[in-house]
């Protein structure tokens, strides 16, 4: 456990309230101690309430990525992440009550006998032992001026019958999805932006979501059990209601029925292994499916696109941790067996439509070793370095019969120098290497979108040596600022490229060679309490970023599709502990301005920023109430096409698009019961 590691220094750092908090922490190990008192005049209910609170720490849910130790969270229970990845990190830590939480130890730049997964900062959160029978009621309740409320009862609970820990939950969610629904305004023009209007008038998007799951946990000892299942159903229509100049009426409409279906079970098992070592074996079952169908209308011949997916995961992974001194060592391996089925079908006015690459099989047998080393150089610098040495093969059947290996060393190396008590550089040289997402293998269409893609069998992994330095500064013990700045040089960055198939242009997922990303990230937190206003606090997170890529349509060079060129998100909170309240204004994440380089189309979208006020109240330890008014500003989406006569590399748009939708505010309330 990383709580035993730490001890192990004989070195307990100093708690914030117990004096100058980076001066007595960071000397020692690196590690900053948060009892569960530094959080209590925020009334946290549950984990998930705390890592939103700790200074300086950015929450990460970790990725959807075959295989376990590339999914890791920035987030540890007792030293270590939960044996789960259907049920998310997220999801884990609402069900873990603040009452059977001991402390928080933030831990930057490594500590002995912590595995940091990768991150340069995570967060662990220490348990406290014997703790008692907890259970919460939840409903909460989204009322929309245009559509039915929405609903989301949660029940949870965990218990301990001698040495059995017993946690589980029980949520469901139907709700309209706000984010992309909304009414606006639809206009096409003939040649470009500007040109004469072709057909315009009303535009109308309805999005819900029904969410049903379920997940539980078991311990007993060093044994733990983790299982889960979820179902998710996604309707979505679309609706432009359009006339053109001679005042001829036309309604396009795509409806797109999406359903998914997820169950996991998962094992970890710990025991020691004498002479200062431990092993951990982890084991996991993960199956998925999905079923896509979309129906166009009113563009000419009704369209109408399919895709089925059903797939499962294996997972059998150890590792040997051993503490020599004030060196972490640690090895293993990992084996996963990947199956994908996938089928896809497009038909325009009945007739089915030959795409390349519709009917997939794919099967990936993955094997992984690595070997960490974290050490204290000099009492001031850390090291924290990594191998991982990853080999794989592919196999395709279906309508492509093909066999490929991959085999990539992953080396990372990173350093942590304290340069005062309360500021530390950090240092890391890391090779990545993307996963291949296996439905790109196969065609895939999303008419809403007005885009079809074929399938590829010549993808690469996307590859990059990722060079960062971050610095931060913490102040006034709940202050602190993170600036972190990221050069990746990439190689096979994955993007869309064209593909010619029985003398028709496609689009495809693919590799366009090498590209370059720069990211400066800024996380600050500044509590106003030293200036006079006590129980005020900022917490902002920004990036900055651009990416080139050569364009393989136009031959010249262009950023990468889908990443923003800015994103960020602005928290204001003031806790009134006097009245048991806290009340929040924050912006969901702004800058989201993808955009998308097709073959013979360019797409942007534009989202404006979307506003938050909240009031949380909890009048007992064991109530919580809030109210929330969402979306104060109406934020406005925008979507806008050109598409190309002959392709972009032309430089002739035939048609412009432009859409728009406003999403109007709704009140969300919602109620916790502790029992």
């Amino acid at each position: 456990m990383a709580g035993a590691g730490f001890n192990a220094m004989g070195q307990e750092p100093v708690r914030p309230g117990e004096g100058d908090v980076a001066e007595a922490a960071a000397p020692a190990n690196g590690v900053i101690v948060y009892p569960i008192s530094f959080f209590a005049e925020y009334r946290p209910s549950v984990a998930s309430d705390l890592t939103s609170r700790i200074p300086g720490f950015t929450y990460k849910g970790g990725d959807d990525v075959r295989g376990f130790g590339g999914a890791a969270g920035n987030v540890l229970i007792d030293g270590e992440r939960p044996s789960s990845k259907a049920v998310s990190l997220d999801e884990t830590l609402k069900r873990l009550p603040v009452s059977q939480i001991d402390r928080v130890e933030l831990i930057r730049g490594g500590a002995p006998g912590v595995d940091m997964q990768g991150y340069a900062v995570l967060a662990n959160i220490i348990r406290k032992q014997g703790a008692a029978s907890t259970f919460a009621l939840e409903y909460a309740q989204k009322t929309y001026s245009d559509h039915v409320p929405g609903v989301l009862p949660r029940l949870e609970g965990s218990t301990q019958i001698g040495g059995l820990k017993l946690s589980g939950a029980m949520t469901a969610r139907v709700e309209k999805q706000q984010a992309e629904s909304g009414s606006g305004y639809f206009v096409r023009r003939s040649g470009g932006p500007k040109g004469p209007i072709v057909a315009e008038g009303p535009f109308h998007a309805n999005i819900e979501q029904r969410t049903y799951a379920a997940n539980g946990s078991a311990e007993y000892g060093a044994f733990r059990l983790n299982i889960g299942g979820q179902r998710d159903e996604f309707p979505r229509t679309e609706r432009a209601e359009l006339v053109n100049p001679l005042g001829v009426r036309n309604t396009e409409q795509t409806v797109n029925d999406l359903n998914q279906d997820k169950a996991e079970i998962g094992a970890d098992y710990q025991r020691p292994l004498g002479y200062g070592m431990t092993g951990r074996f982890v084991g996991l079952y993960t199956y998925k499916d999905s079923d896509l169908t979309s129906v166009s209308t009113g563009r000419g011949a009704i369209q109408q696109s399919t895709k089925k997916a059903e797939g499962s995961e294996s997972i059998l992974r150890g590792t040997v941790r051993g503490l020599y001194r004030s060196m972490t060592l640690e090895a293993g391996g990992e084996i996963a067996i990947n199956r994908l089925d996938v089928a896809s079908s497009l038909k325009t006015g009945g007739a089915p439509v030959f795409l390349p690459s519709a009917n997939v099989q794919v099967a990936e047998d993955r094997g992984e070793v690595f070997a960490n080393v974290a050490t204290k150089l000099t009492p001031r610098l850390t090291l924290d370095a990594g191998l991982r040495i990853e080999r794989s093969t592919i196999t395709q059947s279906g309508d492509v019969s093909k066999e490929k290996t991959l085999q990539f060393a992953k080396p990372r190396f990173t350093l942590a120098y304290e340069l005062t008590p309360s500021s530390q550089l950090r240092m890391r040289v890391e090779r990545t290497i993307g996963q291949l997402n296996f439905e790109d293998f196969a065609a895939s269409g999303d008419l809403s979108n007005g885009a079809q893609n074929v399938g590829n069998s010549n993808l690469e992994p996307e590859q990059a040596w990722e060079s960062e330095l971050a610095w931060e500064q913490r102040f006034w013990v709940k202050g602190a600022l993170v600036l972190t700045a990221t050069h990746s040089a990439v190689s096979q960055v994955s993007d869309v490229i064209p593909i010619v198939a029985g003398g028709t242009v496609f689009d495809a997922p693919g590799n366009l060679g090498k590209g370059t990303k720069d990211e400066l990230v800024a996380n600050l937190n500044v509590p106003f309490d030293p200036l006079g206003w006590k129980g005020l606090l900022l917490r902002l997170n920004w990036t900055w970023r651009t990416t080139e890529v050569k364009d393989p349509s136009t031959g010249r060079d262009r950023p990468f599709s889908l990443l923003n060129p800015w994103e960020g998100q602005v928290f204001l909170t003031q806790d009134l502990p006097a009245l048991k309240s806290s009340v929040t204004v924050n912006t969901m994440p702004m800058g989201n301005r993808p955009r998308q380089f097709r073959s013979n189309e360019y797409r942007a979208d534009r989202n404006l920023p979307y506003l938050n006020m909240s009031w949380l109240w909890r009048p007992r330890p064991n109530l919580q109430l809030q109210l929330q008014y969402e979306n104060t500003l109406a934020r406005e989406r925008l979507r806008e096409r050109l598409i190309y006569a002959g392709g972009r590399a032309t430089g002739v748009v035939a048609t412009a698009e432009r859409r728009s939708a406003e999403m109007t505010p709704f009140v969300l309330f919602r109620v916790r019961r502790t029992y």
